[in-house]
């Protein structure tokens, strides 16, 4: 299977590329400029990953575009997929859009005592991040439990928005403070790169 991941040095194009890599796709990455691109360091030398070039347009299986970076029109794909928390103005034919909840994990925008989305601050004991927040990890394994069944079905595509939370059962026993403790170790522990 073939993945291009547009803005993946995103915190959440990173753990997409991991996860893809993980389960064996070859993945091409897009970069935005706009963004430190450390996180690209981590999977850049796997074999199955390469950077996207603009010169190598190819078909892809599937292609996931992740938060604001502006779209790459001139690659195809049979499956595209537009994560985001708000929807964009406008979704191409075959564009399943995922609206993403309150996520959270390891190399989000975030400091001592909260988290960034969309530049509003969101404190950890804050009732909305208390009920709403959901940890990556767990997000991850139901987007990718749908995209490899997805991907098996072969249907003819169209606009279609996607609430996961509505497609599998995204929490499980463990308190989100035992989650926000391991996120909060791998801050203190790359501080510097965060």
């Amino acid at each position: 299977m073939t993945c291009l991941v547009i803005n993946c040095n995103h915190w959440i194009g990173y753990h997409i590329v991991n996860d893809l890599l993980e389960k064996g796709w070859e993945v091409d990455g897009l970069v935005n400029e706009q963004l430190n691109d450390s996180l690209s360091l981590y999977y850049g030398r796997n074999s199955n990953f390469s950077f996207y070039q603009s010169a190598n347009k190819k078909h892809y299986d599937t292609k996931i575009h992740v938060g604001s970076m502006k779209r790459v029109e001139e690659v195809s794909a049979d499956l595209s997929v537009v994560i985001h928390s708000v929807a964009p103005d406008h979704l191409h034919v075959n564009d399943f859009f995922i609206k993403a909840p309150l996520l959270f994990g390891e190399w989000m925008p975030m400091t001592e005592n909260g988290m960034y989305r969309n530049q509003l601050f969101i404190p950890f004991n804050s009732t909305y991040f208390l009920t709403e927040a959901v940890y990556i990890k767990d997000f991850m394994h139901a987007f990718m439990d749908w995209l490899e069944k997805d991907n098996k079905k072969g249907e003819n595509k169209e606009n279609k928005q996607i609430k996961l939370e509505k497609s599998a059962y995204l929490r499980d026993n463990i308190p989100i403070e035992e989650k926000l403790d391991h996120v909060l170790e791998h801050y203190h522990l790359n501080k510097e790169i965060y």
